[in-house]
């Protein structure tokens, strides 16, 4: 008889659970029900699949004990829990969380004599938000996290078994090189400063916007845990799981299906990355793809829930909405902004440049670099979230073989793994000051919300484009179709 694959099991339950309390308790029933069946089954299959090398717990558990510290003191410097400085995004997530801890499910509002109801990427708020249900908004937001650590370590854990080198100091390097990993936009920053001082951003507590008038962004792993957590911690478990799955087709589904609702934009990127990675191996003669593992009951199934969740999300987007409210896919004047499109670029090419050296054969490298590369020529969305949040799967690629090839050439090619070790500090210094910022402003005794606006009717006032990001207002079938009353 087959062992149960616990370990992935946990991993599946960590993006799954919010999935399925979701299904139980915003859809309807017809819909929802039978989706929560078919994530059962799917899931099960998956964990009677051979697993990887175990995790020495025992042997290492100080290495694991201290990541565990790293990982917790950075959770709370990025302002879960609200014993840190909490960034501007915390505005709305705040609001939101606040408003799943004292509304019905699925949440409503009446705004302008309209009636409407959440249609958003909402993963992350629904554990904390039933939690908070029973017990308020700060014992939510510990469980927010404690969630999020919780996410943090398994991806750590993901990432060891990955490596698959047994070492207990590669438990630290995963931990800090999630944290220092960034694109090189910092220290390029300061040199588009000199190109086109009247276009230089300063860059601080924002992000990594390095121009004042190009909506491009390549967005750092400190800057994603403290802006947007609900779209970094569960996509990054998925890209994890799917590297330690990448010739297993049959699974694919299944990795993908969860991310539409913590981050549906990042799903398009995870997708996509699939995709090009996919049609690369039938390209390869040294590749025997099976396509009866492609398209399995698995994958058949998956793709029957990624409409569902599609469906869901779709009634935000196709509402109608007012003409300058629209979120319209144009493509950006690369030609007009020729110095900013380079440094983005660059931004990101040099991480590639450095890793060929022993990932030419990676056909992971080339395709996310197409991806990287044709991006900054869209724009979708008020801030460009296309470009950015697309980015996050091909970004942790990049990421997660960077800590693969410091780990497994320590020893045959020091200089190489030294030069990506300096690497990290270069690119990480610069977000690093976020952090440092933030643990200038604690109060450890009580918590620190960033909440200007305690509900959404209050916070749709402050700014016309969030009216329609996160409501759908429309009234239309299929949202009465797919949404309980």
């Amino acid at each position: 008889m087959k062992k149960i694959n616990i370990f992935d099991l946990s991993i599946l339950g960590y993006l799954y659970l919010p999935i399925v309390l979701f299904l139980i308790t915003w859809l309807n029933p017809i819909i929802g029900l039978p989706s929560v069946l078919v994530i059962c089954y799917i899931i099960l299959r998956y964990s009677f699949q051979k697993s990887e090398m175990n995790i020495p717990l025992k042997k290492d558990w100080l290495f694991i004990l201290v990541a565990l510290v790293i990982i917790v003191l950075w959770t709370l410097l990025s302002g879960l829990g609200g014993f840190f400085l909490q960034s501007y995004d915390w505005q709305k997530h705040n609001v939101l969380l606040n408003d799943f801890i004292n509304k019905d499910w699925p949440v409503h509002y009446k705004f302008n004599g309209k009636y409407g109801v959440v249609s958003y990427y909402i993963g992350e708020y629904i554990i904390p938000g039933m939690i908070g249900k029973f017990s308020g908004f700060n014992v939510a937001q510990t469980s927010l996290l404690i969630w999020i650590i919780l996410g943090l370590f398994l991806l750590i854990l993901s990432l060891y078994k990955w490596v698959n080198k047994q070492n207990g100091y590669l438990f630290l390097l995963i931990a800090f090189a999630l944290i220092l990993f960034s694109p090189f936009i910092y220290p390029l920053n300061g040199i588009y400063g000199n190109w086109v001082p009247w276009d230089y951003n300063n860059m601080g507590d924002m992000g990594e916007w390095f121009s004042k008038t190009l909506k491009l962004q390549y967005t750092s792993n400190i800057s994603l845990l403290r802006f947007v957590f609900p779209q970094f911690v569960p996509v990054a478990l998925s890209v994890s799981l799917w590297l330690r799955n990448r010739k297993n087709y049959q699974f694919w589904g299944l990795i993908l299906a969860p991310t539409i609702l913590y981050s549906t934009f990042a799903f398009i990127g995870l997708a996509v990355l699939m995709l090009f990675t996919l049609i690369y191996d039938c390209i390869d003669k040294k590749i025997m793809v099976d396509w009866k593992k492609v398209f399995n009951i698995i994958n058949i199934l998956s793709l029957l829930l990624m409409i569902v969740l599609l469906l869901y999300i779709s009634c935000n987007i196709f509402q109608p909405k007012p003409v300058d409210e629209k979120m319209k896919f144009t493509f950006i004047d690369v030609w007009s902004h020729k110095l900013g499109f380079i440094t983005l670029q660059a931004s990101w090419i040099i991480w590639v440049l450095l890793l060929l050296k022993h990932e030419w054969k990676n056909p992971l490298i080339y395709t996310s670099s197409i991806i990287l590369f044709l991006l900054p020529f869209c724009e979708y969305g008020a801030a460009n979230d296309l470009v950015m949040r697309v980015s996050i799967p091909p970004l942790m690629v990049i990421n997660f073989l960077v800590i693969k090839n410091i780990a497994n050439y320590w020893k045959k090619d020091l200089y190489f793994a030294l030069v990506l070790l300096g690497a990290l500090l270069i690119a990480g210094v610069g977000p690093l000051w976020q952090l440092k910022n933030a643990s200038l402003s604690h109060n450890l005794h009580s918590r620190i919300y960033n909440m200007p606006y305690k509900t959404g009717n209050e916070f749709f006032k402050s700014d016309k484009n969030v009216v329609y990001q996160y409501v759908d207002w429309s009234q239309n079938i299929l949202r009465k179709i797919i949404i309980r009353k």
